[in-house]
């Protein structure tokens, strides 16, 4: 039985280490929608406040730091801080457009409004080919109505090339936590059976 223990932890790591080497996959960007039915009970508009300074990651893989599968994706974190008497905050959309600057060559911005993942908006983009930037957003707050804030500013600017992630790390330790906790259950398992 230990070695059928030993077996599975094995078959745990690799199978760990596989989904650690697959292709870069972020999790997308989510349309906002509106749902015509709240239109007639929900006229009021949700308040935007004013946004803090974004946070920037370029790709990890540059600079001689541990690679990801990700190496090259940069992303540009915008809080969503938008409250409304309706819309919960999940359910809150945000349209962005540029204010002033311009747009660095490889990076676009969303296309329709988007609903924020936790409490951040994503925009993602290669960090090999997406150098300084130096643009102001502006962005309006979508309720489910379809009711929009009073637009607010945000400055992005970042002139520090590639970054080191730390993330990446934190994902590995986390993985090494479930096997173990894995390796656990089995050992316990054993035990009883061995003890009837």
């Amino acid at each position: 039985m230990n070695r059928l223990v030993s077996l599975l932890a094995g078959a745990a790591v690799v199978a760990a280490l596989r989904a650690d080497a697959r292709a870069c996959d972020p999790v997308g960007q989510i349309p906002h929608t509106v749902d015509a039915s709240m239109q007639a009970a929900d006229q009021t508009p949700p308040t935007l406040p004013a946004i803090p300074p974004p946070i920037i990651h370029r790709g990890d893989g540059s600079q001689g730091c541990t690679r990801s599968d990700c190496a090259s994706l940069g992303s540009i974190q915008i809080a969503a801080g938008a409250t409304d008497d309706m819309s919960t905050p999940d359910k809150i959309g945000y349209r962005f457009s540029l204010a002033a600057g311009a747009l660095p060559s490889g990076f676009t911005l969303p296309t329709t409004a988007i609903d924020p993942l936790g409490a951040r908006l994503l925009m993602y983009f290669d960090a090999d080919k997406v150098g300084a930037m130096d643009f102001t957003l502006q962005v309006a707050a979508i309720d489910l109505a379809g009711n929009e804030s009073a637009p607010q500013t945000v400055r992005v600017t970042d002139d520090s090339g590639m970054a080191c992630a730390v993330a990446r790390a934190s994902a590995s330790r986390n993985g090494f936590a479930v096997i173990a906790v894995v390796a656990l259950l089995l050992a316990a398992r054993r035990r009883r059976r061995s003890s009837r």
